[in-house]
């Protein structure tokens, strides 16, 4: 069984994969209008997206016209956003920073992003509250966060171990997931084409398998812990088409809450 991972070293080793792994013109077809369109309502020009990967989303955003900002824990994966970024011509500022480290940023924000079912990895409640707290920081009076996670309610009734393979003709990622009493451990399994130097009719396939800890976020408790933190006219969708959520059907939990119209103290 492979050692536990930090989300981090996680991500850094799953980073050269993850453009491969992930139809970006297809997920930002559909995720795209109900984003712009949410942004729009709220009057949001500048955009923070944590846990941004390789930085599709910001890149996107930019090309439309949004000031952006992009972070991540990962060094890995801020590399490649960067280098997508300037293949795609635009100026987009990526900071390595985790969801405790949002402060560094020293800006303000009309909209913060959470997108990927990325607050999962943050495996106490202590550190779950920290991160939605400094993400109300970052916004100006009136902000909104967008956050998009997996629907627990429905995962966790029907525990689903093993899930699509994606890729190309050289690199394949398969991923699975184990559940606990607490925490689900999910893991990737990495396929790598590799042909010989000596004999480009001798391919092999190597395999690297990575693992690391969620903890599954129900829709009540999000709920309850952004209201605690202040957040107003929370609302949840299934997914980022703008879908209505329905606890035992939607296969993500999305959720669009306001920051109040005063400064933080």
């Amino acid at each position: 069984m492979p050692s536990i991972l930090t989300s981090e070293n996680f991500y850094n080793r799953l980073a050269r994969a993850f453009d491969v792994m992930t139809d970006w013109p297809k997920r930002l077809a559909y995720e795209m209008p109900f984003l712009q369109k949410v942004l729009e309502q709220h009057g949001a020009k500048r955009v923070l997206d944590t846990a941004c990967g390789t930085g599709w989303h910001a890149i996107t955003l930019a090309q439309k016209g949004y000031y952006t900002v992009g972070c991540d824990a990962s060094p890995e994966m801020i590399a490649r956003a960067r280098a997508n970024a300037e293949q795609e011509g635009v100026n987009v500022p990526f900071v390595v920073a985790s969801f405790n480290e949002l402060n560094k940023l020293k800006d303000k924000f009309d909209a913060v992003l959470c997108l990927g079912n990325s607050l999962p990895h943050l495996l106490t409640q202590k550190e779950l509250k920290d991160a939605l707290r400094q993400m109300r920081i970052c916004l100006n009076p009136g902000g909104v966060l967008i956050l998009q996670n997996l629907n627990y309610d429905l995962r966790l009734k029907k525990k689903p171990r093993f899930f699509a393979v994606h890729g190309d003709e050289d690199t394949l990622v398969w991923r699975f997931a184990d559940y606990g009493s607490k925490f689900i451990t999910f893991h990737t399994a990495l396929f790598e084409k590799k042909i010989a130097k000596s004999n480009p009719r001798q391919v092999t396939w190597s395999v690297e398998v990575n693992s690391t800890r969620q903890k599954p976020l129900l829709k009540k408790d999000l709920q309850i812990l952004l209201q605690q933190i202040g957040f107003k006219e929370i609302k949840f969708y299934g997914g980022l088409d703008g879908s209505y959520f329905v606890k035992n059907k939607s296969a993500d939990l999305v959720i669009v809450a306001k920051s109040p119209k005063v400064k933080h103290g």
